[in-house]
C-alpha cells in the first residue's frame, strides 16, 4: 500500500505545510449541484395576490416573512424580521402605521422588500428607493416585479445552464434598473456567502483553522 508523500516545506522555519493544505479545491460545478444551491435556485417569492389576503398581527406577519424567506436563510446571518424591526420601520416611515394592531397586505409586501434589500442597502438608501418607486409604479406592480427579478436572478447563477434573462420589465425605466441592479447585488451576496459555508469557511472556528 502506496503512503502519501510528505510535503516538504519552503524553508527551514515555514510552516509545515499538511497534505490538507493542497487538497483539490471544491468547484463552482460541485457547489451548483449542492442542496444549499438547489433551494436557492428553486426560490419562489410569492407575488402580490399569494400574500395573506387577511390582515395579520406582527407576530403573524414575522412567521410569514420567515417562512418566505426560509429557503434562503443558509446564506444570511441573523434573522429576516423582528418585532424592534417593524417597530423601527413604521417609526422612520418605511412602513405605514398598523390599524389595530393589524397590517394587510401592502404592508406584508412592503416589509418582504425590505429583508431583501437590507442585505444589501441601508435603511436610509431604501427609503430613498421606495420614493423614487412609488412617483411610478403602484405598490403591487412593484413588488411583482421584485419578485421576478429575483427568482430570474438566482436562477441565472444557481443554475448550470440558465443564462441571465433579459429585464421582465415591460418598459425598462429608471426605476426598474435600481431595482434590477440591488437584486442582482442582493444575489451575487448570497453566491458568496453560500459558497462559503458550503467550502467549510462558515463560521470563525473554521477561519482561523485554515489562517
Amino acid at each position: 500500500m502506496k503512503t502519501q508523500p510528505s510535503v516538504i516545506p519552503m524553508a527551514d522555519d515555514s510552516k509545515r505545510i499538511t497534505q490538507e493544505d493542497i487538497a483539490p479545491t471544491l468547484l463552482p460545478d460541485d457547489y451548483l449541484s449542492s442542496d444549499i444551491a438547489h433551494d436557492l435556485c428553486s426560490f419562489h417569492m410569492p407575488r402580490y395576490n399569494e400574500l395573506p389576503s387577511v390582515d395579520l398581527y406582527r407576530d403573524q406577519v414575522i412567521a410569514f416573512v420567515s417562512q418566505v424567506f426560509q429557503p434562503l436563510s443558509a446564506c444570511i446571518e441573523g434573522d429576516w424580521l423582528t418585532p424592534s424591526m417593524v417597530n423601527n420601520y413604521v417609526k422612520l416611515g418605511l412602513l405605514a402605521s398598523p390599524h389595530k394592531r393589524l397590517y394587510g397586505r401592502e404592508q406584508v409586501a412592503r416589509l418582504v422588500v425590505i429583508c431583501l434589500f437590507k442585505q444589501v442597502l441601508s435603511i436610509s438608501d431604501i427609503a430613498r428607493l421606495f420614493r423614487i418607486q412609488s412617483m411610478t409604479y403602484v405598490s403591487d406592480v412593484a413588488y411583482n416585479y421584485v419578485a421576478t427579478e429575483l427568482e430570474h436572478a438566482l436562477h441565472a447563477s444557481f443554475s448550470h445552464r440558465a443564462e441571465a434573462a433579459p429585464d421582465s420589465a415591460s418598459m425598462v425605466t429608471r426605476e426598474s434598473l435600481l431595482v434590477r441592479n440591488v437584486v442582482n447585488a442582493f444575489v451575487s451576496k448570497l453566491y458568496l456567502l453560500g459558497y462559503l459555508r458550503f467550502i467549510g469557511y462558515d463560521d470563525d472556528s473554521a477561519i482561523h483553522a485554515r489562517s
